[in-house]
C-alpha cells in the first residue's frame, strides 16, 4: 500500500466532495430528521455516495464505513476509510460555514491517515506517519502544534452552551487557559494541528467518524488526543460511539 499516493488521491476526492457541497450551500437545502433524531440533508447524502463511489474505486480492497450508511457500522476489517460526509451539519444548515468533510484510513482500530477538508475556504488539512499538510489552491504548507506560552492556552469548545459549564470549570482551574473558543465540528482538530490552539476538550459523546481524522492529523503534527482520565483513545468501539476526550497540541 503506497499511503502517500493514497492521501493524495484521497484528498483530491475530499476536495471534490466539497465542491459538491458548495453548490447545495448557496441554495436552501431541505433538512429531513434521522432515526436519533439528528438533522440531514441532500448535502451529507451527495457527498456521501460521492465518496463511497470513487474509494471503493481507489482501493477496492478497503471497504468504506460512513456516518450516512448505517449497514456500514458493524463491517469488520482490519483496515477500512472512516467517513464522515459532512460534519458540523447544524452550522451547514445554519449557514455558519463550520462545516467539514472528515475521511481517515484506520488499520487495526487506530487511524493512520486523516483528511479534514473545509469546502467554503477551499483548504485541505491531512496528516499521516509524522508529517501533516495545509493544502489550499494548489500550495501546500507543512504543519505543526505549537509550544505552550507563557501567557496562557487558547481552548476550543464545542457549542453547546453552558450544558457543561461544571466540568468547563474545572478545565480552566486544573490548565492555564487564557482564551476560550467555541467552533462546531472537526476543524477544531485543523486549528490544533495548525498551532492557533492549544487544547481541544469534548464532554458529549459523538462517533467515532468524528474523530478519527482530526486524531491522525493532530498526532501527525505533533499533539495527542486521550480519553479525560488520560488513558489512549481507542477505536472498534460498540456502536462507534465515543465518550469524553481531551486534544493537546503540546501536553503540559
Amino acid at each position: 500500500m503506497n499511503i502517500d499516493l493514497l492521501a493524495l488521491e484521497a484528498v483530491a476526492l475530499a476536495e471534490q466532495a466539497g465542491e459538491l457541497i458548495c453548490e447545495i450551500y448557496k441554495e436552501n437545502p431541505q433538512v429531513f430528521e434521522k432515526k436519533d433524531g439528528s438533522p440531514v440533508t441532500q448535502a451529507d447524502r451527495q457527498s456521501h455516495f460521492f465518496l463511497k463511489v470513487h474509494l471503493e474505486q481507489l482501493s477496492p480492497h478497503i471497504p468504506v464505513i460512513s456516518e450516512e450508511d448505517e449497514s456500514s457500522w458493524t463491517l469488520k476489517s482490519p483496515l477500512y476509510w472512516l467517513v464522515d460526509p459532512l460534519d458540523g451539519t447544524k452550522g451547514f444548515i445554519a449557514k455558519t460555514g463550520e462545516f467539514c468533510i472528515n475521511i481517515a484510513l484506520m488499520k487495526d482500530n487506530h487511524p493512520i491517515l486523516g483528511i479534514i477538508h473545509i469546502p467554503l475556504t477551499h483548504e485541505t488539512f491531512y496528516g499521516y506517519g509524522g508529517k501533516a499538510v495545509r493544502h489550499h489552491k494548489g500550495n501546500t504548507s507543512r504543519l505543526h502544534t505549537r509550544p505552550l506560552s507563557a501567557q496562557g492556552m487558547t481552548l476550543l469548545l464545542g457549542g453547546y452552551g453552558k450544558k457543561h459549564k461544571e466540568q468547563e470549570d474545572f478545565f480552566l482551574k486544573a490548565y492555564p487557559i487564557a482564551r476560550i473558543e467555541r467552533v462546531r465540528s472537526a476543524i477544531k482538530f485543523a486549528l490544533i494541528a495548525s498551532g492557533k490552539a492549544d487544547l481541544y476538550i469534548r464532554f458529549e459523546a459523538c462517533s467515532e467518524w468524528d474523530t478519527a481524522a482530526g486524531q491522525a492529523l493532530v498526532e501527525a503534527a505533533g499533539g495527542i488526543m486521550t480519553n479525560l482520565d488520560g488513558s489512549p483513545f481507542l477505536y472498534g468501539k460498540p456502536g462507534l460511539l465515543n465518550q469524553e476526550f481531551a486534544v493537546f497540541g503540546k501536553k503540559p
